[in-house]
């Protein structure tokens, strides 16, 4: 067997970890023209990475140049690392088809790569989470069936203006892309910070006699050892918080005495900042959402329900207090919950609420149609008195 050839079954063997792609949409191999491309493009492949690794030129891959490749392949564990090199012939043509491919594979491959003590942390503080992808799709299934078109709807979000809320993967950027635009009337911490004007904006931008899709959420990261809270982002080697906002603000309300000392922190470093307007709002309507934390079985993971109580309560004051709202818009979709950043294994969201609302009628819960039976959290925020202030029913 040549150097090519062992090659040629190192690609084709990483790829049937990923054998998903063979059943995409597009059913790209179905064909004999597409099964000759296909076939053209692993060939140009395996050259490539024959050049590549046969670092002396002899025309054979040695032991130590073979080794390199394993080692390419065992070290790239990055989210889009992983999927490349599982799928490296498909190349350019699958770039072209994006997110959806990207999607797919993630679910395909995430066992593989997954964080175990992140996903034991996960499911058992934010126990009915779901991947990004899944989330937009199980959303827009119920919406689509109650006449909401891209053509008719605005998307509006309230999410922490953090960076990794916005990568391609993440719940926003997938909606924004579903529904075609997307209203940012988020700051900080996920509040809705462009208030009532930037609310009556956003409902003054509907189309006529359309629709509103209002999502809102705090965020919080989950470590590679399970810390909540904290994050590895993409090019730094240490980690840091998420949400910087809303764990910088708890902080602060220790330090001011304003809540009990908290033996569950797990962040000693100090975190000096001067508080700028927004981190004063959420300070002081985080303040009294925080008696019965010591009873939680995670602070920060407490703290991020209090957001999430603290964000629904301000937006439920912006639709409910603009009263030209049903002037504009024919109804109203507001979807709430917890966005979850993790470094491996897909980001997540954790539905909370799911209501859409029309002029003169109660709101229709759509909660169970969409996710399923809600979440116990009475372990997670311990006690009836914590899930009331969260705003969780």
């Amino acid at each position: 067997m040549t150097s090519k050839t062992v090659l040629a079954a190192v690609i084709a063997s990483s790829m049937q970890l990923c054998s998903g792609f063979m059943q995409t949409p597009s059913q790209f191999l179905a064909t004999p023209s597409s099964t000759l491309l296909y076939s053209s493009m692993f060939d140009q492949e395996v050259n490539d990475m024959f050049q590549r690794y046969d670092t002396d030129g002899n025309g054979q891959i040695d032991k130590e140049e073979f080794r390199a490749v394993v080692k390419k392949m065992k070290s790239s564990s990055r989210r889009r690392e992983i999927i490349s090199v599982a799928a490296a012939t498909f190349g350019s043509l699958f770039v072209a088809s994006g997110s959806d491919t990207f999607q797919y594979a993630q679910k395909k491959l995430r066992k593989g790569y997954l964080e175990e003590f992140a996903e034991a942390a996960q499911n058992e503080l934010f126990p009915t989470a779901m991947l990004s992808d899944d989330m937009d799709k199980a959303v827009a299934k119920v919406l689509y069936r109650r006449g909401f078109t891209p053509e008719n709807t605005l998307f509006g979000h309230s999410v922490c203006s953090d960076e990794v809320n916005n990568r391609k993967e993440q719940l926003i950027p997938l909606m924004t892309n579903r529904w075609g635009e997307g209203f940012t009337l988020g700051g900080l911490g996920g509040l809705p910070f462009a208030g009532k004007s930037g609310f009556g904006a956003y409902l003054h931008h509907v189309p006529d006699s359309g629709k509103l899709l209002v999502v809102f959420a705090p965020h919080v990261g989950i470590d590679d050892i399970g810390r909540v809270g904290s994050l590895q982002r993409d090019g730094q080697a240490k980690t840091s918080t998420a949400c910087g906002a809303a764990i910088g603000a708890y902080k602060e309300l220790q330090k001011t005495k304003k809540t009990a000392s908290d033996p569950l922190l797990v962040f000693g470093q100090d975190n000096p900042r001067e508080f700028d307007p927004q981190l004063r709002d959420i300070v002081n309507l985080l303040a009294p959402r925080l008696d019965g934390i010591q009873e939680s079985s995670d602070s920060i993971a407490f703290v991020t329900y209090q957001m999430y109580g603290v964000i629904r309560e301000l937006i439920t004051a912006c639709i409910t207090e603009t009263p030209d709202l049903f002037d504009s818009a024919s109804e109203v979709a507001v979807l709430g919950g917890i966005m979850i950043n993790r470094r491996k294994g897909g980001d997540f969201f954790q539905p909370l609420s799911f209501e859409v609302s029309k002029k003169g009628d109660k709101p229709v819960d759509l909660f169970e149609e969409a996710f399923g039976s809600r979440p116990d959290l009475l372990p997670v925020l311990g006690s009836r008195d914590a899930m009331t202030r969260a705003s969780i029913y």
